[in-house]
């Protein structure tokens, strides 16, 4: 039933995000950036929309014993490109591919770290996830638990995958708000 709804959701927000594809722009790093800072545009999203789609990845992601994977190849996703993750709300959540020289690839659980801080988060690691930004949204690499067994299975290692190199973006589902940042 997830499954369905996502896929539906995917091809919903494929029609938001077409033609937004992102240009590589060297100023996107890795460290977290609100878009309320100076020069940016605040994409007022809903911090209940937020938590909302953390929680959707984390469990989408737990469907299986291993736990999902999002993946960006070199081939796939040259150029920086930007994919849809999942929307719900105010809320359209982007994974970008900052180096088109490696194959990334993350577990949703690690992504939903990332937005929300994790399962129970202190407010000091809400405040270094996507979350801290509130309504404003913002871009933070993907913080991944490297000592994941995951990160080092054969086929992962074999695939020549590297757990680093996709960043993610809350930006608003308004097509309009969205644009000023992508």
């Amino acid at each position: 039933m997830m499954y369905s709804r996502l896929i539906k959701i995917v091809i919903a927000t494929a029609f938001l995000a077409g033609g937004v594809a992102a240009q590589c722009d060297d100023g996107e790093g890795t460290d977290l950036l609100c878009y309320s800072e100076p020069g940016g545009v605040p994409q007022d999203v809903t911090v209940a929309d937020i938590q909302y789609v953390a929680s959707y990845l984390r469990a989408y992601g737990a469907q299986t014993k291993a736990g999902r994977q999002f993946t960006m190849t070199a081939a796939d996703a040259p150029g920086c490109s930007e994919w849809t993750l999942y929307a719900h709300g105010t809320v359209l959540v982007l994974g970008k591919h900052l180096d088109s020289t490696v194959n990334s690839s993350v577990l949703f659980s690690d992504i939903a770290n990332t937005i929300d801080g994790g399962v129970g988060a202190t407010p000091a690691q809400q405040a270094a996830a996507l979350i801290g930004c509130s309504t404003a949204g913002g871009s933070l690499g993907v913080v991944y638990n490297a000592s994941n067994a995951q990160y080092n299975t054969a086929d992962y290692l074999a695939k020549s995958y590297t757990p680093s190199g996709i960043l993610v973006k809350i930006v608003s589902s308004s097509p309009q708000l969205a644009a000023s940042v992508l």
